[in-house]
């Protein structure tokens, strides 16, 4: 093989190497602030930010709409949900991926790609709350689907998610899904 033909292949491996570690997920709803829709429900997660602790959004509301999903699981208590992705919600986020029926490794504690797609196909339209919202229903792993988000009905219409007011009482009601940081340990 050739000098010209090694460094060509060479460079066109090193390009393919950069391009695939500058790749990212679409980040659509990031971009905008908050949890959006997409053309039906069951795509509504498909371009969320990766969620964990330590990440960016790590005390946010979009943490909430996990933990609302954890507690739509009987895994939460619903003052464990709080807006604040410590211990407690990567052990729950671990839960949950178990009874997403995944194993080994993908069982991490991180709300990446896979875990948003997996919910994702649990998300049913449900009826009209008012003339600019509509609920959207979890089907949970026991079969139930309670409405646990509203969603605005227009296109990119923002996500909200039922607050039960944190561990000391505080601020209870539907709270966007936002994904700006917060200053305290409750949803805001």
């Amino acid at each position: 093989m050739s000098r010209i033909s090694r460094t060509l292949i060479a460079s066109a491996a090193a390009l393919a190497f950069s391009i695939t570690l500058n790749t990212s997920p679409a980040a659509a709803s990031v971009s905008r602030g908050y949890i959006d829709e997409n053309a039906g429900a069951q795509n509504d997660f498909s371009d969320e930010a990766t969620l964990w602790s330590g990440s960016a959004y790590q005390n946010s509301n979009a943490v909430g709409v996990i933990q609302a999903i954890l507690y739509a699981e009987f895994i939460f208590d619903a003052q464990d949900v709080d807006c604040a992705y410590g211990s407690v919600t990567t052990w729950g986020v671990k839960e949950l991926q178990k009874k997403l029926g995944f194993t080994g490794s993908d069982v991490d504690g991180v709300v990446g790609p896979k875990t948003w797609n997996k919910l994702d196909d649990r998300l049913v339209e449900g009826s009209v709350y008012s003339d600019s919202m509509l609920y959207i229903k979890y089907r949970a792993t026991n079969g139930t689907t309670p409405n646990l988000f509203l969603r605005a009905r227009v296109s990119g219409g923002t996500y909200m998610f039922k607050y039960y007011g944190g561990l000391f009482g505080g601020n209870a009601g539907w709270k966007q899904a936002l994904y700006r940081p917060l200053s305290g340990r409750e949803c805001s």
